[in-house]
């Protein structure tokens, strides 16, 4: 009998091991919350910093009033990482068909943005109404 109770510890221990080892392993190999929030934050500064070398927001500003837009210079940048950023831009007087607008400032600030190596911009439009 005695035999038996030292082999069920032995089992016991050996199995307890292993659960202990495969937590260990999977935790060590799969990326920390910090590790992902750190990765986040250093591809917002590169987005921020490319945003300021290549002067993006008067470029933008620029390329608007060339299209016969008029942005009040109020734009509002939200960028979480590389992949989802978004641009708000404030014009004064939209036309009657702001759906249209939209679409036609999204391409238009997404193909500046691309050109620069930003990437692509959720773009929200609000109107100015003063």
């Amino acid at each position: 009998m005695r035999r038996s109770n030292s082999g069920i510890v032995l089992l016991g221990l050996l199995v307890i091991t292993v659960v202990v080892l495969f937590l260990v392993f999977f935790t060590f190999t799969k990326e920390s919350d910090q590790d992902l929030f750190l990765r986040d934050v250093k591809e917002v500064e590169t987005v921020n910093s490319l945003m300021v070398e290549t002067n993006f927001h008067e470029q933008l500003i620029n390329a608007l009033k060339s299209e016969g837009y008029q942005p009040t210079g109020s734009i509002g940048y939200t960028i979480f990482s590389m992949e989802e950023k978004e641009i708000t831009i404030v014009l004064f007087g939209l036309d009657s068909s702001k759906k249209q607008a939209e679409k036609y400032i999204q391409d238009l600030s997404n193909q500046l943005s691309t050109s620069l190596g930003l990437g692509k911009f959720d773009v929200t439009i609000r109107e100015d109404k003063d």
